[in-house]
């Protein structure tokens, strides 16, 4: 059996939810991480026959994707975890596009020049954001229903993020913090989450604003 490489920077970053799909389901991989401001990427991307030369990648036999959201969504539909009917399905389609609009919106920020001056206006606006998440969960006990689909492992690192960002994310939000204790202590997960392996910092790269520091921050 031909063991796939997951290629991407050493930080949490958009990998770190196909690296936790994938330890959910026990898969064999390597976690190929390259040292950001090195040559090391450089050098080797245009040798990996990748129709689109990029980071994160997911290589498994002729199967060789970029972009993060393509390989979740392949590893989604390989492993069973888009939903169990058309509802459920249709679900996961609503929530990934708007957990992926929610995360960048996080990253533009601290990827920005004027992180500074528009800081405290996008935290005025994180709690009317997380109700929205928050009424929409409800009491299921996953995003889409009583199993885990693709699209929980990137809302589970989207809202840590948030959380690292402003401590106060998850605020009057009862059922999120249930759903992230639950996502955080999924059996599966206790071997990666304890492990050398998972790295909790950094989560952006080195010339981002936030979240790059050498240490995190007080409350993480």
């Amino acid at each position: 059996m031909i063991k796939p490489i997951l290629g991407y920077w050493n930080i949490r970053g958009l990998a770190e939810p196909i690296r936790c799909l994938l330890h959910y389901k026990e898969v064999d991989f390597e976690d190929k991480r390259y040292v950001f401001g090195t040559n090391e990427w450089s050098n080797e991307k245009l040798n990996l026959e990748l129709q689109f030369p990029n980071l994160p990648y997911y290589m498994e036999g002729d199967v060789k994707l970029t972009q993060s959201t393509t390989i979740m969504r392949y590893l989604g539909h390989k492993y069973g975890l888009v939903g169990k009917d058309d509802k459920q399905r249709l679900l996961v389609s609503l929530t990934e596009q708007q957990i992926v609009d929610f995360r960048t919106n996080l990253v533009n920020l601290c990827y920005s020049n004027n992180y500074e001056s528009m800081k405290g206006n996008f935290i005025k606006k994180i709690p009317d954001q997380m109700k929205l998440w928050e009424k929409f969960l409800g009491n299921r006990k996953y995003l889409v229903g009583d199993n885990v689909a693709y699209v929980d492992f990137i809302a589970y690192e989207t809202f840590d993020w948030f959380r690292l960002f402003y401590k106060d994310s998850l605020h009057g939000c009862p059922n999120l913090q249930i759903y992230q204790d639950r996502m955080k202590n999924l059996p599966e997960l206790q071997d990666y989450f304890n492990s050398p392996r998972y790295k909790k910092w950094p989560i952006f790269s080195a010339v981002a604003k936030f979240g790059c520091s050498k240490e995190p921050p007080e409350h993480a």
